[in-house]
């Protein structure tokens, strides 16, 4: 029978570090999951996984911190990962999960990593912004802040009069996309046969972690271009 235990540590700024040692698969994740939900319940929203003493780790193991991802992005925390071994960060790459999750080297800068992303939240009042520039006939929008039923009337305007002008060929820069919801998905699939149906495309570069979550889970990565460079997703359109 496996055997997983867990070690919870609550750090300053509502940091909490979980510490897992031994196996974690499929009859194992129970206590993991109660574990979460009690934390996530509690109020600690910013999880450091410590893998040091991780063993093995399965996909129904990590399916348990997927589950709560994006709730946990949208409520402003966050689960990142440490001293993983290369046991371990070889299943990440064989679920391509190696771009989705933060992995860091050690403890303490995992836990730094939350205050730099503190750090790049909009401030109040600056929800969403959408800078737009343009490289020949290609549109680029800058997404700045959060995507959500709140702000998607602003994409929804902003895709809607580039295609009003015949501006079809639309690259979408997430570099400063901090949240995206499924209602912000909806508003790309909406616009994307129609950017198509007049000879262009809309295609996504420079993703955060944030975006990717959703764009995986939601299974939309088969239905857009996502590049890792904002030069590449321009170029592509020649």
């Amino acid at each position: 029978m496996s055997e997983l235990r867990i070690e919870t540590r609550d750090l300053e700024d509502g940091v909490t570090v979980l510490s897992l040692d031994g196996v974690l698969d499929k009859r194992s994740v129970a206590p993991l999951e109660q574990r979460v939900r009690e934390l996530i319940d509690g109020g600690r929203l910013k999880l450091v996984v410590n893998c040091e003493r991780l063993s093995q780790l399965s996909n129904d193991g990590m399916s348990v911190f997927l589950s709560h991802l994006i709730k946990l992005k949208k409520a402003g925390g966050d689960i990142k990962f440490c001293r993983m071994s290369p046991e371990v960060k070889s299943v990440l790459a064989l679920l391509h999960l190696t771009k989705l999750l933060v992995v860091k080297e050690t403890e303490a800068e995992a836990v730094a990593d939350f205050a730099a992303q503190a750090r790049q939240r909009p401030k109040e009042g600056e929800k969403l912004r959408i800078d737009v520039d343009e490289v020949g006939d290609v549109s680029i929008c800058s997404l700045h802040g959060f995507v959500d039923r709140h702000t998607i009337n602003l994409l929804d305007s902003t895709l809607s009069g580039l295609l009003e002008r015949g501006r079809a060929r639309i690259v979408i820069d997430c570099a400063e996309l901090t949240y995206i919801s499924s209602n912000g998905m909806g508003v790309f699939i909406s616009y994307v046969s129609k950017a198509r149906s007049q000879g262009g495309d809309i295609k996504l570069c420079t993703l955060r972690d944030v975006a990717r979550t959703v764009i995986t889970m939601l299974g939309l990565h088969r239905h857009f271009e996502v590049f890792e460079a904002r030069a590449d997703a321009i170029t592509s359109f020649a």
